[in-house]
Parts: C-alpha cells; sequence; structure tokens
C-alpha cells in the first residue's frame, strides 16, 4: 500500500513538474496535484483511510446509531425508519434550493457537498462513512443550501422528514437520542468550519 503522501504540492507549472519528475523529487511522500481542490481532497482521503484502518470492519447501521443513540433499542427502532439507497458517481441526492425532505446517513462512499455561487459550482467539502447529511435542513424545514452529490459508489440510508415526525411521536425517547446525535455532528462541523476560517485568516 503506497503511504500517505506528507507534501501536497499544487498549481506548479507544466515545465516545474516536469522538472520534479525527472530528478526524482516527487516521492510518496511528496504529491503534485493540479488545483487546490484536489489537494483538499487527497489529504481527506489520506486521514479518512487512516480512521478506517484504526476502526476495522466497517459497521452496520444498526451498530452506528447504536453507538451514536447509547441505546441498542432505539438504533433497532431507527434503522427500521430509513430507506437504503444506494448511489453512483455523479448521482445528484438532493439540490440546492429544494425543499429538504431527507436526513442520509452516509454508510459507504464519498459524498461532495456543492454551492452555486451564480457562475459556477463550488466543492466546498467532501463527506465519508459514517457521518450524516441533510440533518440541518430536517431540523429547521428549510431548503438546501448545498447540492449534495456522490463522487463514488456509495450506500446511503435515508429518513424522510415525514418518519422523522413520525418518531417524534411514536418514540420521542428514540427521537432525542437522534436528535443528540445531530447535534453533535452540527458542533463538530462548526468547530472543523471555525477551524478552517482561522487558517484562511492567517
Amino acid at each position: 500500500m503506497r503511504a500517505a503522501p506528507r507534501v501536497v504540492l499544487v498549481n506548479l507549472s507544466p515545465e516545474l513538474g516536469k522538472a520534479f519528475r525527472a530528478i526524482g523529487f516527487l516521492t510518496d511522500d511528496i504529491l503534485l496535484v493540479p488545483d487546490l481542490d484536489a489537494a483538499l481532497e487527497t489529504c481527506e482521503d489520506a486521514i479518512i483511510e487512516a480512521a478506517q484502518r484504526a476502526r476495522g470492519e466497517a459497521k452496520s447501521l444498526h451498530e452506528w446509531l447504536a453507538e451514536a443513540c447509547g441505546n441498542d433499542e432505539y438504533a433497532g427502532y431507527l434503522a427500521k425508519q430509513c430507506v437504503r439507497v444506494e448511489v453512483a458517481p455523479g448521482d445528484i441526492i438532493a439540490r440546492q434550493g429544494d425543499p429538504a425532505d431527507a436526513l442520509h446517513f452516509i454508510l459507504d462512499g464519498r459524498i461532495g457537498i456543492m454551492v452555486d455561487t451564480g457562475d459556477h459550482q463550488i466543492r466546498v467539502r467532501s463527506l465519508r462513512s459514517h457521518t450524516t447529511v441533510g440533518e440541518m435542513g430536517l431540523i429547521t424545514g428549510q431548503p438546501r443550501n448545498a447540492t449534495i452529490r456522490a463522487e463514488t459508489r456509495g450506500i446511503l440510508y435515508a429518513l424522510s422528514l415525514s418518519a422523522y415526525e413520525r418518531i417524534k411521536v411514536e418514540n420521542p425517547a428514540a427521537a432525542l437520542a437522534l436528535l443528540g446525535y445531530i447535534i453533535r455532528v452540527m458542533s463538530e462541523r462548526l468547530s472543523f468550519a471555525n477551524r478552517v476560517v482561522g487558517v484562511l485568516q492567517r
């Protein structure tokens, strides 16, 4: 297995890239990529791959929810409310501006978050397995603020808005446990965004 790159070079001229290759400067620890977006994706993939190796085998949705909610019974109930969705690269899961009608649990694969600026789309982040996407819209009821697109083949589990509303009535304790997990996810993402802003302001 190739070692994860420790230095990623971007936006080099073709001449400089060719010169680096000629002298053997580019190694497993030094990688050349065409632009910043590709560099960020490379780094994200390396971090996630390391975390997945440490975690071992991928957890099923039930196991994931049991750990997230701290209760096996809630996990079983919540898993039954979700619908399995297989996606292929390029599949649009939700579009910016659409009603937020579902939360997706990403069991496997990589999902890109794209924001339309009017002139073009910008990929602001990629999400990998064992996290969620669409949780903000499910809680607030606001339209989607980004397009969600599959970047690889993957398996998602969708919890529709109608299912979430039903859970709150039928099993308030499970709904509360799920809400606690969603709040933790949103808090982690806010912390990540704050760190990124801090780096960009330096």
